[in-house]
């Protein structure tokens, strides 16, 4: 079945909402923009999709078949695969196309060796995954002093988003690259400098995990580009291919049964149907041996204060909360309050908002601005930087489980937590671009994962 990337434009935000509600299309939610004859948004759609939408009264711009132009991202990536010493050439820095599941896994590996192996240490994940592929993350950092700040950094949650590991393994091969050698790392106008990247190796602590869904990488790069989930098997019944897997970002414990917590008419992206091909929750909160692998990360590691997830596309740096827009005048409206269940995710109302205290608002903020100053600094693209709740609220997804944490139980630690959603709608399938731009992607948001871990305290 095709999916085409499109422009989707309706009369209204409300007719927007639709789209995701009645319509059922991904929608890129932070790509909203007003245009002549209502509100445009970023899309990917069915031609199914597409008919009914243009019967509704909605404009539809097809950019491009998503599945066919992804085989050609396929093609590229095989063929550079199967170039002379392919699996040798783990340095993104030097590459020509993405790396595959096995490159993650070696350049991880290679990572935690000599010499850098003085300040690495290579984790493995306890849970394997479906298709029984084991995970690994990667601990840098030199000294044992009490008090380090812990930075977790998480990619390849989303199959069909082929950069984010690259970004993570180049983050890696970069910093270690740069602490082993005495040297500045200089991407764009921005330099940072040697005693900087000490700095971050002898006083934090930095979790790199890169690749938390393996099988859904695997199946999208050799098989169909654009899925997006793991690769649980079909419960009894469903024998559609849609049918398989969990979309790991809706399996987190953050009002992950939305139907309890979120008022009838919002637009929640979230869906308790396993043939959803997006947005499924699946059958329990951390049901799956991906959210698992990446939850056992925060507790085995206590220290961990900051968190950045990497997805693509709309180039956005998101911070709390996704499933209702802020508030920091009434502690009692939050999200364990259950006078307030079947009342959220609608925006512009006065029934429900999201509590976060100002001062953590202010961190939250200043943070990611200095990430978005890191980026510009590349190549000068600007991202957002935004509160996660936009066109439709979310549930059950990493960054608002992070910081959540400390909220259900106070021994735990408080996790300023983010969302990178990096490359722009305008790219050629802008899940997984054309390699060349994905280098440059590569290098602007490294350039503010670097800026991060050093502004972070």
């Amino acid at each position: 079945m095709s999916r085409y990337h499109a422009r989707i434009t309706g009369k209204d935000q409300a007719a927007l909402a639709d789209l995701v509600t009645k319509h059922k299309v991904t929608v890129a939610r932070h790509t909203i923009e007003k245009v002549h004859g209502g509100y445009r948004v970023d899309a990917h759609a069915t031609n199914a999709q597409i008919k009914a939408l243009e019967a509704d009264g909605y404009q539809v711009e097809r950019l491009e078949d998503a599945e066919a132009q992804g085989k050609v991202r396929q093609a590229e990536t095989r063929a550079q695969l199967a170039a002379p010493h392919a699996l040798d050439a783990l340095s993104v820095a030097a590459g020509t196309g993405y790396l595959d599941v096995a490159q993650i896994e070696a350049a991880l590996a290679a990572a935690s060796a000599a010499p850098n192996d003085a300040f690495t240490k290579l984790i493995k994940l306890p849970h394997p995954t479906w298709e029984k592929r084991t995970c690994h993350a990667l601990k840098i950092g030199k000294g044992s002093a009490a008090g380090r700040p812990g930075i977790y950094l998480l990619g390849g949650v989303h199959a069909r988003e082929w950069g984010s590991p690259d970004i993570l393994i180049h983050f890696v091969q970069l910093l270690a690259n740069a602490y082993t050698t005495h040297k500045p790392i200089k991407i764009g106008s921005r330099t940072f400098k040697a005693a900087d990247i000490k700095h971050v190796i002898e006083s934090k602590d930095l979790y790199v995990f890169p690749q938390a869904n393996p099988d859904g990488r695997h199946y999208s790069m050799s098989t169909e580009s654009m899925w997006r989930k793991n690769r649980r098997p079909a419960p009894a019944g469903h024998s559609k291919p849609q049918c398989c897997g969990v979309d790991i970002n809706r399996n987190y414990n953050f009002l992950w049964n939305f139907p309890q917590y979120f008022d009838p008419e919002s637009p929640i992206a979230n869906s308790t149907d396993p043939c959803d091909y997006e947005v499924y929750i699946g059958p329990a909160a951390e049901s799956e041996p991906e959210t698992k692998n990446a939850v056992w990360m925060f507790d085995t590691y206590p220290n961990i204060r900051y968190f950045v997830d990497l997805h693509s596309y709309s180039e956005d740096i998101l911070y709390n909360w996704g499933d209702d827009e802020n508030q920091s005048g009434h502690p009692d409206m939050n999200f364990q309050n259950v006078a307030y269940d079947g009342k959220r995710g609608i925006a512009n109302d006065k029934a429900y908002r999201e509590y976060i205290a100002t001062a953590d608002k202010k961190i939250a903020v200043d943070l990611a601005h200095e990430m978005r100053d890191a980026i510009k600094a590349s190549r000068g693209r600007v991202y957002k930087t935004e509160q996660s709740m936009s066109l439709y609220p979310t549930a059950g997804t990493s960054d608002d489980y992070a910081f959540s944490r400390h909220i259900v139980d106070a021994k735990k630690a408080k996790v300023f937590s983010y969302t990178i959603e990096w490359g722009s709608p305008d790219n050629p399938t802008p899940f997984h671009p054309p390699y060349p731009e994905m280098k440059q992607i590569i290098d602007e948001v490294t350039s503010g994962l670097l800026a991060f871990c050093i502004a972070a305290k």
